[in-house]
């Protein structure tokens, strides 16, 4: 006999979502279903679940008899699966997982049995424990019992209605479970937030052979020098906004500021605007993490945030991210309407979700609210649906910097095996290719030529390890010795072609010594014909060399050199490159 559907108030649906949803934050559970009985029958069928992977799902219902509920029903009480090789019942709930584990609850209404919450695979692919993990499951099953109470599924207190609703009566009209959970793409009438949305502005007609701008003027960059001891007590109550999940000591607790790059900073704008868009949210923020870098927060809000406001979302970052130095803690913001007067208040609702967690990382996603609203079941579905996308572009470009790691370290081998020779050469291409990261991302470059000027300052001058040692160790060059010396950037080229490096690498070490005024060489290409990371090498190894005093030279200070530079700006180098860099060094001098 099939079971009959099982009718739910949406309000009750809701309920029940939000209670399910603690399992994550209070037990560590990154998956959960939660069944409840057909009224009548002796099957179960599930009302709300979070956490499988896409396109997969728990059952819709179990049957009366189940060898799943026969065991439930025998034990009593909360027990653990953390083997389910031998337990076939559980077969049809490990989709999307090589080693599921479980924590299997029956949820008990006045001594009957009338729901079943099973969760499974805690945070970090840790084991589930009884003594561990029951206390707060019960607690959380406690308020679904309440709630079923208040909603009066399986009867309860006495309400005004002449005729209460008992067991085996359901009210006539209300939508079913399925249809609830079927609905993972809610219309977006239904989601949009109530008043009048902006017109969008008009677009600025971009000029030919312009670079996508990245910074927009809409962009912020927002931190708090003083560190945690400067915030504010939190407005809320901690069991409701904050999840009891925390990043784990990162492998290098020496990591330096870093940057989220263009292309994941541009890609989150655009997810968090449809978040906005399709529920009532205030902002929505971001944490990538990576192991040699404290990259910012983004926070995303369709209104200007108070400083209040900016601070609650960097108060929360600190309570996920402790091992995070509170002085380096900064958060990038970008506003879709600027024009109009800031939100101010506190945050009243709040939701952390863990996208993706590996051993190189992990990204967390945060969505804050005024209201004082839980979030609905549609609106948890929405969210999770568009921080799936959200994850796998990030895992990609997680990946995409992995490569890029491994072409660094290719490249660091190069230049040691060089180091017998010239033992200059290793410490120089160094600090250029440092300082050259930091300019590439200053300039907001994208991604590919970040890493490929990266790599090709490490190796620009490789090509002089290809010339006699004896004619470099001369005090005076000739000007024959001077015309080899000249071929280092085209030697390099030839060595390094059969690499295939995915990058325009080879490229821009060929042209590193290019003039802007097309008075250098090998090919004396002038102004933007020059690629743009040969203009970036071009005045990093220049300074380099000035303040590193090479051969019988004294070293100039940092001021001395950007006044050299200065001086060269529209003759021998990039005016443009000359100015970020002199803007970049004056803040690295005065953070010194």
């Amino acid at each position: 006999m099939p079971v009959s559907p099982l009718n739910l108030s949406e309000a009750l649906a809701n309920r029940c979502s939000q209670v399910l949803y603690r399992c994550m934050e209070e037990v560590g559970s990154t998956k959960g279903a939660l069944y409840l009985r057909v009224p009548g029958q002796g099957g179960f069928e599930v009302v709300s679940f979070y956490g499988w992977p896409r396109g997969t799902r728990p059952p819709v219902a179990i049957p009366g008899g189940h060898p799943l509920l026969v065991r439930t029903q025998r034990a009593r009480r909360t027990y653990v699966v953390n083997d389910a090789s031998e337990s076939p019942e559980l077969s049809a709930f490990g989709q999307g997982g090589e080693w599921p584990r479980y924590l299997i609850t029956p949820v008990y209404l006045q001594g009957d049995w009338v729901g079943l919450l099973i969760q499974r695979d805690r945070i970090k692919g840790g084991t589930f424990e009884v003594e561990r993990d029951e206390l707060p499951t019960l607690a959380i099953c406690g308020d679904l019992v309440a709630a079923l109470k208040e909603f009066r599924l399986y009867g309860g207190p006495e309400a005004a209605a002449p005729q209460p609703i008992g067991p085996g009566q359901v009210p006539e009209g209300l939508p079913t479970a399925a249809d609830i959970l079927e609905e993972l793409a809610p219309e977006m009438e239904r989601l949009l937030p109530p008043g009048p949305s902006a017109a969008p502005g008009p677009a600025r007609a971009q000029k030919p052979g312009d670079r996508p701008a990245v910074h927009q003027d809409r962009e912020r960059l927002y931190g708090f020098p003083g560190g945690r001891e400067t915030y504010g007590s939190l407005p809320w109550d901690a069991d409701r906004s904050l999840s009891s999940w925390v990043a784990p000591a990162p492998a290098n607790a020496e990591r330096r500021t870093g940057m989220v790059p263009p292309e994941q900073r541009t890609f989150f704008w655009e997810i968090a605007g449809l978040i906005s868009q399709i529920l009532p949210a205030t902002a929505v923020a971001l944490w990538t993490e990576d192991p040699e870098e404290i990259r910012p927060i983004l926070a995303f809000s369709t209104l200007p945030l108070s400083p209040e406001l900016q601070q609650q979302i960097l108060a929360h970052a600190t309570f996920h991210l402790p091992a995070v130095r509170e002085p380096d803690l900064r958060l990038i913001s970008r506003v879709e309407i600027p024009e109009v007067p800031v939100l101010t208040g506190a945050f009243a609702t709040y939701m952390p979700l863990l996208l993706n967690e590996t051993p190189q990382g992990h990204d967390l996603v945060m969505v804050f609210r005024l209201e004082d609203h839980s979030f609905s079941l549609a609106e948890i579905e929405a969210i999770q649906q568009l921080s799936r996308v959200l994850a796998l572009h990030l895992q990609e470009a997680r990946l995409h910097e992995r490569y890029h790691h491994a072409f660094l370290s290719v490249s660091h081998r190069i230049l040691q095996a060089g180091e017998v020779r010239m033992p200059n050469l290793r410490p120089h291409s160094l600090a250029t290719a440092r300082l050259a990261r930091d300019l590439a991302m200053m300039l907001d470059l994208p991604t590919e030529e970040v890493e490929a000027v990266s790599i090709a300052a490490i190796l620009h001058d490789v090509g002089l390890l290809l010339l006699d040692p004896q004619m470099l160790a001369k005090p005076t060059l000739t000007p024959e010795d001077m015309r080899k010396v000249r071929d280092h950037p085209e030697l390099a080229a030839v060595f390094l072609k059969d690499l295939r490096f995915p990058f325009d690498v080879v490229r821009v070490i060929r042209h590193h010594h290019e003039r802007w005024d097309g008075q250098g060489y090998p090919d004396r290409l002038r102004e933007t014909a020059i690629p743009m990371g040969s203009r970036i090498i071009g005045v990093i190894e220049a300074y380099e060399v000035m303040t590193s005093g090479r051969g019988y030279r004294r070293p100039k200070g940092f001021r001395q050199a950007l006044a050299e530079l200065r001086n060269e700006a529209g003759t021998q180098f990039d005016p443009a490159v000359v100015g970020a860099f002199s803007e970049l060094m004056t803040r690295k001098g005065e953070r010194a």
